[in-house]
């Protein structure tokens, strides 16, 4: 901004000079003399005139008139002026305000992140203060707490209201349990502080969790029975045997078909339950009740 100032202060210099023989020449209208003298009269004046052709953009109004009336020699310095000061100089000046404006805002993003991992970092340890706060002599020598104590402690009502603070709504401590516990029946240090972390916010948020683990130990559940069908070929043979035992007399050969112990066994219940509403098989009569 210095440098843009020190030329237009030289342009004005010059330019004021240079017009000072046409609006001290009495050949010339009078009209046109005062109009050059208000422009470029003064110091001054030829300084505000340069500043008004540099920012805001009229400089067809206050050249061409100078062109048109005193003389066309005059382009030369409005060429280099327009050319290297109003486009060029400005244009520098301004990318350099707007990468300071991006660096800035760059830094306010950093900041940003930084203050989040602290106030992150600042909420773990609060969570591992409070755990090895809650959990008894017996979970402290295995660094793990039991539903029963987490009970006992959830029943204070100060205890309830310091979870408040860290932003979890507790109920009760049978179902926070479950939802911190990762199907061991015992709850960890690092299942406590990820558990507490997911539940954070509001109640909303922690029944959406609570669905969440859910789905995931039915799914767990699910893949643990489906693996075990398939591992297990004699279970599977008996279900095959009771199968073609109770629907029809011949067993077919297993060469024609591809044994598969989930399906055999989603038949086998199709056909129990038939027969049931048939009367013709019960539970006992096909062996499924000893």
């Amino acid at each position: 901004m210095l440098l843009l100032a020190v030329f237009m202060c030289m342009g004005a210099l010059i330019l004021g000079n240079l017009l000072q023989d046409f609006i001290k020449d009495e050949t010339r209208l009078l009209e046109d003399r005062l109009w050059v003298w208000n422009r470029y009269g003064t110091t001054y004046r030829a300084f505000y005139t340069l500043y008004e052709i540099t920012f805001a953009g009229n400089w067809p109004s206050n050249v061409r008139p100078i062109l048109e009336k005193v003389s066309h020699a005059y382009v030369i310095f409005y060429f280099l002026y327009v050319t290297i000061i109003v486009f060029a100089v400005i244009r520098v000046i301004s990318a350099i305000f707007l990468k300071d404006t991006l660096d800035e805002a760059n830094n306010d993003a950093q900041h940003l992140v930084l203050d989040r991992l602290r106030k992150r970092e600042a909420y773990v340890e609060r969570l591992e203060g409070l755990f090895n706060a809650i959990i008894d002599d017996e979970g402290r020598e295995a660094g793990i707490l039991t539903e029963k104590r987490l009970a006992e402690i959830l029943a204070n009502p100060r205890v309830k209201a310091y979870f408040s603070t860290l932003e979890i709504d507790v109920q009760e401590g049978a179902a926070l349990f479950h939802l911190l516990d990762n199907g061991h029946g015992e709850v960890t240090l690092d299942d406590f502080i990820s558990g507490i972390m997911r539940c954070k916010g509001a109640a909303r948020a922690i029944d959406t969790f609570a669905l969440q683990n859910d789905v995931k130990q039915l799914d767990a559940k699910l893949q643990k029975l489906l693996t075990q069908l398939m591992s297990n070929q004699i279970v599977g043979e008996q279900l095959w045997r009771v199968r073609y035992q109770v629907r029809t007399p011949v067993r077919p050969n297993p060469q024609e078909q591809e044994f598969d112990p989930l399906r055999t066994l989603t038949n086998w219940i199709n056909g129990v339950d038939e027969d049931i509403r048939d009367g013709g098989a019960t539970p006992v009569s096909m062996g499924c009740v000893n």
